[in-house]
């Protein structure tokens, strides 16, 4: 079984920020499991726990970057490698001084702009691209001082997109690593994932790469790592159906050109569906799933179910009698464009101005306009008592809503392929989605609803439905819920996509070995 380094400025439970962090981990243990060795590159950052932290230091090192602030002079940043395991994986912690200080994964904290007023919440970090370079020489850097050679780096996402080039064209990574190779997963391709560098000049300060290598990765002007990875490695993105929307991009519209670039070169994009770990929202073990009643919506049994439908409702002052006649929609998740906020909202404000009665629930935070947008909506007098507006981050809260609504709500501009609608499942919340992406993998009428144009009144029109049939035929949703459900744990575990998909890809690269695209 190959030897696989994950390189990622995300890992689910210790450093969290996207569904880049349920894969990490998720994909690690799996080949963990299978008895694979597998390794996790990530930043020590300052808000890890003192328990990851605190593991055995086996590497130490200086990086050389340029400082914008200094009219891009190098820098050395002194780097530390502590090393910790955890559930039959080895994490590899990159301990700098740049890492040490940062409060978020990607973005500065409240209490970061009240120490400085230009570094807004939400905004990200002046010195991305430097962080960025860190981890991925880092990475590099670790297998020359541990003598081991990995099979594959296996990067997530434009943070760590360069590390192939590196790898094959930086003298002093490409003869003693030369065995390796690359794969890159792209887990979005939307503007603003990419990780772009503005100036090439500048890209060629922070990475080292001459500019014949540079020129590769050009894309509207910018050095987009993204592009640049393809010619020095295998790409995949997370499910197959947006991995078929990307290449057969005309324009800018789905990634900024990216897909249309890789298709007029002819660099290949797979396909591979992530998967989940359904046990820690599995509600038949509600101790660890952190909802207070269990139940199975394998058998029916949603006992349970409706006892968390009222313990939420009656914590919002619904009354339990009241709130049980009516079918209750749920959404958690980042309150973003992409995620279809906009189009919810306009569905809200139609639905609620219907007689119809329902409940809807909405968690998370995102974008400040999103946000005011639904605290208004959830002020106004219509939705007093059925529209429920709850602006933060808490997963104990959002398992609650998972596991007290009937209906779970996915309305993405495009998803590259979903994690919302997985969880909803196991929690038996049946998903209503609209058909794009990752998200056609939800089956009208058979594992939830779907619809197909990206407009509020076919999302009211769902909802419309998904109410007929609450009220009509509930028999129809007891199956969907349950074939929903049976086939999270039958086709969609880490351990099914690692053993169908991953391991033969991953076999399949190392056969082909270390290449760069002619």
């Amino acid at each position: 079984m190959p030897l696989v380094w994950h390189v990622s400025r995300e890992y689910a439970g210790i450093a969290e920020a996207g569904g880049v962090k349920d894969v990490v981990r998720g994909l690690a243990e799996a080949h963990a499991r299978a008895g694979g060795a597998s390794s996790v590159v990530m930043p020590l950052y300052g808000f890890v726990s003192e328990r990851v932290a605190a593991g055995t230091l086996v590497a130490s090192f200086t990086l050389s970057l340029p400082d914008q602030e200094k009219g891009n002079k190098l820098f050395e940043e002194t780097v530390r490698i502590h090393e910790a395991r955890q559930d039959g994986v080895r994490l590899l912690l990159v301990d700098s001084p740049r890492y040490s200080a940062l409060r978020d994964v990607y973005t500065y904290t409240a209490e970061d702009e009240r120490e400085n007023h230009w570094k807004k919440k939400g905004t990200g970090h002046w010195d991305f691209h430097q962080l960025n370079l860190i981890l991925q020489r880092a990475a590099l850097e670790t297998a020359l001082a541990l003598d081991e050679i990995p099979d594959i780096f296996h990067c997530h996402d434009g943070h760590t997109a360069f590390l192939p080039a590196l790898l094959r064209v930086d003298p002093r990574f490409a003869v003693p690593l030369r065995s390796s190779s690359a794969v890159v997963t792209i887990h979005n391709a939307g503007k603003g994932y990419h990780q772009e560098v503005w100036d090439p000049d500048f890209a060629g300060l922070l990475t080292g790469l001459p500019p014949d290598v540079l020129r590769k990765g050009l894309l509207n002007g910018s050095v987009d790592p993204l592009l640049l990875a393809g010619e020095y490695a295998r790409l995949v993105t997370v499910s197959e159906r947006y991995a078929e929307g990307l290449l057969a991009e005309r324009d800018e519209e789905m990634s900024g050109g990216l897909g249309k670039a890789l298709r007029e070169r002819g660099i290949g994009l797979a396909g591979i569906t992530n998967g989940i770990d359904p046990s820690p929202w599995d509600p038949r073990t509600p101790g660890r799933a952190g909802i207070p009643f269990g139940f199975d919506p394998g058998n029916g049994d949603l006992e349970g179910k409706s006892r968390c439908r009222q313990a939420l409702m009656e914590r919002f002052g619904v009354s339990a009698d009241r709130a049980a006649q009516t079918p209750l929609y749920a959404f958690v998740g980042r309150l973003t464009g992409q995620k279809g906020i906009d189009v919810l909202f306009h569905a809200l404000q139609i639905l609620l101005r219907s007689e119809t009665e329902r409940r809807f629930v909405v968690l998370g935070t995102g974008e400040k306009e999103k946000e005011s947008m639904l605290a208004w909506l959830a002020a106004a007098p219509a939705a007093a008592g059925r529209l429920v507006f709850l602006p933060r981050y808490d997963p104990a809260l959002a398992s609650l809503v998972y596991a007290a609504s009937d209906f779970f709500l996915v309305p993405s501009e495009y998803e590259p392929c979903g994690l919302t609608d997985f969880i909803a499942q196991i929690f038996g919340s049946i998903p209503v989605v609209h058909h794009v992406g990752g998200l056609v993998k939800v089956r009208d009428g058979e594992t939830g609803f779907s619809y197909r144009e990206h407009r509020p009144a076919d999302l009211v029109a769902a909802v419309e439905r998904t109410n007929r049939i609450y009220i009509e035929q509930a028999g129809i949703l007891e199956r969907i819920r349950r074939t929903g459900f049976e086939e999270i744990f039958s086709r969609h575990t880490w351990d099914r996509v690692l053993a169908d998909s991953y391991l033969p890809l991953y076999s399949a690269v190392v056969a082909d070995g270390p290449w760069t695209r002619k």
